[in-house]
């Protein structure tokens, strides 16, 4: 295996865990969502006060959106370097079939070389 396959292997490597890093946080926010829906829901009915009130379930509820706010900062910046390591990987997987290519051209090129280098027989 050459250089570059294995280069273009650790980069197919690296866009995959991007793209599920990209996907946990993405699925994390959305349970995150749901839950401070619920509390939200909880709230409004007022079925879940408790000895302490409903400032518990505000607080918790405004941590969730806090925590999903971040999530999706996250979940954009995690997409964009998804996009850039797929570009990235494109230009690589260019550079193996241009490589690839050139190689064969080369292999023709000294098999014309080998067949014109022979001498030529002479007929009596």
């Amino acid at each position: 295996m050459s250089v570059l396959e294995n280069v273009l292997r650790l980069h197919r490597r690296e866009c995959e865990e991007r793209r599920r890093y990209a996907v946990e946080l993405g699925l994390l926010a959305e349970r995150l969502r749901a839950d401070a829906m619920r509390l939200r829901s909880e709230m409004e009915t007022g079925g879940a006060q408790g000895p302490a009130g409903p400032e518990p379930l505000a607080e918790r509820c405004h941590k969730l959106e806090r925590s999903v706010a971040d999530l999706d900062g996250q979940v954009t910046a995690a997409r964009a370097a998804l996009a850039a390591v797929e570009e990235q990987l494109k230009l690589y997987e260019r550079a193996v079939t241009d490589h690839a290519g050139g190689a064969a051209l080369s292999d023709r090129r000294l098999a014309r070389r080998t067949r014109q280098a022979r001498p030529a027989t002479t007929r009596p």
